[in-house]
């Protein structure tokens, strides 16, 4: 039998969508936060102007693509700027009682375009009683949790030092090219050495491995974005030969390239 993954690691599905709204603050007033009750959690994405929310025990300034993810405990946002008023999408979710945060509570959504979109459509929606109610909590749920992992990625990626981020960049950009370990130091301005020392410190990996699992990425994208042969795909990703891919895949998936991507499409059922 197939072990069912779940999509929601580190954060638990919502039991019910209780409300979807696109709140304006009016002019020259403040807002009324809410103290979230055990089993509520609730999304507030800003579209536009400014806020603030209290958050470990300072004011936090809020504006467009801040995303807040309040649980049991927290306040809604709670002061506005009287100018120039906050707006946000809210999201409010019944979830099971948990006793502790499994994600962030403040992320960003950088594609501000996108935020306003969809504070148009999901209130829409919400209120159309011919749409899937289910399928909507799922899809903004989901959407929410993405978002904030990507945003963690990207965070987590900003936090290496400039000579472990010139190598990465360079390998995003040139993974299909031979990337000798001499040139991937002279990227960064280092020795050899040095760049070894320097990469396994901050990744807990060598740029060697860091290169390899990065084509072998590539080569999962391929394998189930396309039909592509699989000679071709090793050659554009980067390996010298089928062969060699065969034997780097396997090592790390258990699987041949072939085999995965049958097993991804439910051929080896």
């Amino acid at each position: 039998m197939k072990k069912i993954v779940s999509p929601f690691r580190g954060s638990e599905p919502p039991l019910a969508l209780s409300y979807v709204s696109h709140y304006h603050q009016r002019h020259g007033t403040q807002p009324l936060p809410s103290l979230l009750q055990v089993g509520q959690e609730r999304v507030e994405l800003m579209t536009g102007g400014r806020g603030w929310i209290e958050h470990e025990g300072t004011w936090q300034e809020l504006g467009p693509g801040d995303l807040i993810w309040n649980r049991a405990g927290d306040h809604t946002i709670g002061r506005s700027d009287p100018e120039h008023p906050y707006r946000c999408l809210a999201i409010h979710f019944q979830v099971r009682p948990s006793r502790r945060r499994l994600l962030p509570r403040l992320s960003f959504w950088p594609d501000l375009e996108a935020c306003r979109s969809l504070a148009e459509e999901a209130p829409r929606l919400f209120v159309d009683e011919r749409f899937d109610r289910q399928a909507l909590m799922l899809h903004l749920h989901g959407l929410m949790l993405f978002q904030v992992r990507r945003h963690e990625l990207a965070t987590r990626s900003g936090l290496y030092p400039p000579q472990v981020r010139a190598v990465m960049e360079h390998i995003k950009s040139h993974y299909a090219d031979p990337l000798p370990m001499k040139l991937l130091a002279q990227k960064a301005g280092c020795s050899v050495p040095h760049l070894h020392d320097v990469f396994r410190q901050h990744t807990g990996t060598s740029p060697h491995q860091w290169l390899l699992h990065y084509r072998l990425r590539k080569v999962k994208e391929r394998l189930v974005g396309s039909l592509d042969p699989i000679k071709q795909i090793a050659h554009e990703c980067g390996f010298s030969a089928p062969a060699a891919l065969a034997h780097s895949f396997r090592a790390h998936t258990g699987r041949s390239p072939l085999a995965f991507r049958r097993h991804y499409f439910g051929l080896d059922l």
